[in-house]
């Protein structure tokens, strides 16, 4: 990984400045030799280098959790790629979790109140090193907490709404959707949270399948949509974090 930022006394701009001088990873701190102007840091950097290697080796997320400022936990996508959910809850328009929909790289999993085992959602969340939500922080994750207070959830959360707030996108899932060129099917056209709370009580109250399997597709998109949203976010924000490496090299 090319974070610096976790290590004692790297801000954004010495991080740039050990890319510059040819640190561009843990390893290189560990195999080349120490900068005059450096010396001081470097045995704290050596040992940070080698618990950073251990710790992604072993795939211990909560160590870089506990020490990455938060607005830099997208930073841990590429390392944990094949340990990444995205979630997306519905309710009864309560704090009530109707739908609970998780998806890794390949596959969706919807878990419906009353109907499935949510002992699998939480084997799932908890197998896994970082979460992704579309403001999970304000809805998904304190409603998750409500209802099922004893699960442990993913060391690192990345939340895509003030994420791509920093890259200039603004407003709700399906508004940031549009303006990225990501197209949901023809029947969930339209559709909003408050939709999802009818589609839940119709079926409860009615028994109408059709309102079940539409707020499953409803639900469905809002998670696996998370996941060109996140690898949209991730390379801006590399692009822009380079770029202002490139910058601090010119002098601008």
């Amino acid at each position: 990984m090319r974070t610096f930022l976790h290590f004692h006394k790297v801000g954004e701009r010495r991080e740039r400045a050990l890319w510059w001088f040819g640190y561009v990873d843990w390893n290189s701190i560990l195999s080349r030799p120490a900068p005059s102007f450096w010396r001081s840091f470097w045995d704290c950097w050596r040992r940070e280098a080698e618990a950073s290697l251990k710790a992604l080796k072993e795939l211990k997320a909560s160590y870089f959790a506990q020490r990455l400022p938060k607005s830099s936990w997208w930073r841990a996508v590429r390392e944990f790629a094949e340990k990444v959910v995205f979630l997306d809850v519905e309710t009864d328009g309560t704090n009530k979790i109707t739908v609970l929909g998780i998806a890794d790289q390949r596959e969706y999993f919807a878990f419906i109140r009353g109907i499935d085992d949510m002992e699998e959602a939480r084997e799932r969340l908890e197998k896994s090193a970082i979460v992704v939500t579309y403001n999970g922080n304000g809805f998904d994750l304190p409603v998750l907490r409500a209802n099922f207070p004893d699960w442990r959830l993913p060391p690192l959360h990345i939340d895509l709404c003030p994420l791509l707030r920093r890259l200039g996108y603004r407003g709700g899932l399906k508004g940031v959707e549009v303006q990225l060129g990501i197209q949901r099917s023809p029947e969930t056209q339209g559709l909003s949270g408050w939709d999802a709370v009818h589609l839940w009580w119709k079926w409860r109250d009615y028994g109408d399948e059709k309102a079940l399997n539409l707020l499953l597709t409803y639900n469905r998109e809002d998670v696996i949509n998370l996941r060109p949203l996140l690898e949209f976010a991730y390379q801006r924000l590399w692009t822009m974090t380079t770029k202002a490496a490139e910058l601090d090299i010119l002098g601008k």
